[in-house]
């Protein structure tokens, strides 16, 4: 995410809603300091129907590039919606100085770590279609350290009939290579991105009877 915060602005460059607006800036957080990326004009004066608000905003997100983050001292319901349709993380403010703006950046953040809080991770492999599982064993052991890949995977290749087991990881576990599976197992990689993309199959004897 880009430390960017767009701020509506009266002709003294201090903070208003968007009934007064002059003019908008934008804000760029660069180390510790909060500098002037962008000002332009831009009002409502002359606006008055639905749909001339709906269409006023839209221009002003276009002005905004790649910002997506707009405060104000206070926004009302129509451009609010806009803003919300075009996935804006919208505040409304007291007070325009680098203290707020830092906290609306900690807001976010702190918003973005509770939603990925919330995200439940899988802690064995997940059937995707009949026959095909998933795993993605990088993000479990983030979320899991004390699971081995051992621990998530034996059981079900034990198991479980399956046609294919597709697994992100960071390399193969070792023993899926050794004695007891070599000759029961195929696997297959190919790199996806830093990562590795592993797909695991039962060779046709084995598969045979187990599914």
């Amino acid at each position: 995410m880009n430390k960017k915060i767009a701020v509506t602005c009266d002709e003294n460059n201090n903070l208003t809603d968007f009934i007064s607006l002059s003019h908008v800036i934008i804000f760029e957080q660069d180390g510790n300091n909060w500098n002037i990326r962008k000002r332009f004009p831009f009002n409502f004066h002359s606006i008055k129907t639905p749909q001339e608000i709906r269409d006023h905003t839209r221009n002003l997100i276009v002005k905004l590039d790649d910002c997506k983050i707009i405060a104000s001292q206070s926004i009302n319901g129509l451009i609010y919606n806009v803003f919300d349709r075009m996935m804006f993380a919208i505040f409304e403010i007291d007070c325009l100085d680098n203290d707020m703006l830092n906290k609306i950046i900690l807001d976010i953040y702190n918003n973005l770590h509770q939603i990925n809080s919330n995200i439940t991770v899988p802690t064995a492999p997940v059937e995707t279609t009949k026959g095909i599982y998933y795993l993605d064993l990088i993000k479990l052991q983030a979320a899991y350290p004390d699971i081995s890949s051992k621990k998530a995977l034996r059981n079900f290749i034990d198991s479980t009939p399956f046609f294919r087991l597709d697994l992100i990881c960071s390399h193969i576990p070792a023993w899926l290579k050794s004695s007891d599976y070599e000759n029961s197992l195929e696997i297959s990689t190919k790199k996806s991105g830093s990562a590795l993309l592993a797909s695991i199959s039962k060779k046709c004897a084995d598969y045979s009877r187990s599914y």
